[in-house]
């Protein structure tokens, strides 16, 4: 037998983004989630503290700091997850010009969609935090967090084009 070669697959280690754009893009994330958990405490609060419930619920959580970390990353894990989605990146896309509403019509003809498909994914992305519903208006926003994973994706193909266009 003969001496292999070892082959890499990689041949050179791209230019790595800035640390703050990182950090940037983590604390958005985090902060989109961090804000539908917050919301989820208040209901789980409320509910706890009905005639069924101890009210003891809050006070156990907020002392649980394990808790809260194994919340907070299932939620972001849940988030990224969801933006990997395919069709869900290219609603996100879409809106990602945050503070622009977007009408549900127009994702619709932009994504083929029927409209009961988009508006459970849209659910799922506001349930993340990486979008938000204009109320009573049929309308779409992205937030912080949906702008800055668009961007993380858009400049990783660009990057990806670039390097394998230097072949």
């Amino acid at each position: 037998m003969g001496e292999s070669t070892p082959v890499s697959i990689g041949r050179r280690d791209p230019p790595g983004p800035e640390v703050t754009e990182l950090a940037s893009t983590a604390a958005a994330i985090g902060l989109g989630v961090s804000a539908m958990l917050r919301h989820l405490v208040a209901v789980l609060d409320r509910e706890d503290r009905l005639e069924s419930g101890s009210g003891e619920w809050l006070a156990g959580f907020r002392a649980d700091a394990a808790a809260s970390r194994a919340a907070v990353q299932q939620s972001v894990l849940r988030a990224l997850h969801l933006a990997s989605d395919p069709v869900n990146f290219e609603i996100m896309d879409a809106i990602a010009d945050a503070g622009n509403p977007h009408r549900v019509h127009d994702l619709c003809e932009m994504t083929g969609l029927p409209e009961l498909s988009l508006a459970e994914r849209v659910s799922d992305l506001v349930s993340a935090g990486l979008a938000t519903k204009v109320p009573g208006a049929n309308q779409v926003t992205g937030t912080q967090a949906t702008q800055m994973l668009v961007r993380l994706v858009r400049d990783a193909v660009d990057a990806g084009v670039r390097d394998l266009g230097a072949t």
